[in-house]
């Protein structure tokens, strides 16, 4: 239950930072650079950072209240940037955003690998995709029920006041979280000898690991290079600025998987997870394809399909880290495979939408169009992936 009420605030307010970027366009006129850095301390910081909080809860053996520790930092970040709004302009008020977004992505570097750490540690592997699954979409509330709250809220306050309010609310689930987990026991792999300890840092660098960080940093190179974009191109392009419309797009994309992560849980229980990983990535271009081909309602059941195959990767990432991770290194194993795979794809692919509009929020869609033909490269890219000695499922891959 505390794990799963992580996943709600972690991913609820870490989503919600493209939504800020579109805010603040809106209401501070920030120009697409000046976004692009805000993208680039946000993720990045995520990225980086993730490895070491990985690797210090292997050795502490204490994921639970660590992620505690995380979602303290994300809300932390969020009231900066309620307060740079409010009480900042011109260069330290840039400064401030930049160093709340950093902030805020440092807090999303504890969750996913943790999390999964700790749901490893309570579930057989017959069962562990199930887990991951639903998990996950407890996670894909928190994203779709974030925008439309903040719009809500909003609506009785301003835009900003709202995102403290939001804050506030994070900052009371962590301390609910850290009591929960608090006592949770040690994995039987974590109990290894102090010398052991010293090993895990070389020893999660399998050759499955690795390929899979490598396919995962391009999925999320192009997943993210949409995602974090996509609420400005819906208030700007489709004409819709920050209103009631963008919320309930938003919460359609994000819903969907709230079904999607549970079922694709479920078909990695059953066959070859590294076909269900480059299904999901073909699914996620095809998507966005459709999606800028369209408009009104057709659009946004594309978008809502986007967002089924796209935030699918708790459950595909962590499940396939758990075959490849060796006793013992599993969260610094799943700080690798989503740290520097997902999340350092994430911080990159923003960057690159950014060079590519350059001054002119009118080249998001040619922008968005790249990214596809990136993340269909990464669905070709999972049959190099090497056959889990884990799994009981038949080899489609060869």
């Amino acid at each position: 239950m505390f794990t799963s009420l992580g996943h709600f605030i972690n991913d609820g307010e870490g989503f919600l930072v493209p939504v800020v970027a579109a805010a603040l366009v809106a209401e501070r006129g920030l120009t697409p650079l000046e976004v692009t850095i805000m993208f680039l301390a946000f993720y990045s910081s995520s990225s980086i950072l993730s490895v070491y909080v990985g690797n210090f809860a292997d050795i502490t053996g204490k994921p639970g209240p660590i992620i505690a520790v995380g979602l303290t930092l994300i809300s932390v970040g969020f009231l900066g940037f309620s307060l740079s709004v409010l009480y900042a302009s011109g260069m330290p008020f840039l400064a401030s955003v930049t160093a709340s977004a950093f902030l805020a992505g440092f807090g999303g570097a504890f969750y996913h690998p943790l999390g999964a750490s700790v749901l490893r540690s309570a579930f057989h592997n017959k069962s562990e995709g199930k887990a991951l699954g639903i998990n996950g979409a407890v996670g894909s509330v928190g994203r779709a029920l974030y925008p439309s709250l903040l719009v809500l809220i909003a609506a009785l306050v301003t835009t900003f006041n709202a995102l403290a309010i939001l804050a506030v609310v994070g900052l009371f689930a962590s301390s609910v979280i850290w009591l929960g987990l608090k006592k949770v026991p040690k994995p039987a792999s974590q109990t290894n000898q102090a010398v052991e300890r010293k090993t895990k840092f070389s020893a999660a660098f399998t050759r499955g690991i690795v390929a899979l960080t490598a396919v995962t940093f391009v999925r999320s190179f192009a997943v993210i290079g949409v995602n974090s974009w996509i609420p400005t191109f819906i208030s700007i392009q489709r004409g819709v600025g920050i209103t009631n419309m963008l919320g309930i797009t938003l919460t359609a994309m994000y819903a969907s998987a709230i079904i999607g992560q549970p079922l694709f849980g479920a078909l990695l229980d059953r066959f070859d997870k590294r076909l269900i990983l480059g299904l999901s990535s073909a699914g996620c271009g095809l998507s966005i394809i459709g999606y800028l081909s369209t408009s009104g309602i057709l659009e946004i059941v594309l978008l809502s399909l986007f967002g089924f195959f796209a935030f699918s990767a708790f459950p595909l990432v962590f499940s396939l880290a758990s075959d490849y991770a060796p006793e013992g290194s599993s969260s610094l194993a799943n700080a690798l495979a989503w740290g520097l795979g997902v999340t350092g794809g994430g911080a990159v692919g923003p960057i690159v939408t950014g060079a590519i509009i350059g001054n002119d929020y009118a080249h998001l869609g040619f922008a968005f169009e790249i990214m596809v033909i990136v993340v269909l490269i990464s669905a070709f890219m999972t049959a190099l992936m090497p056959k889990s000695q884990k799994s009981t499922k038949v080899a489609l891959f060869g």
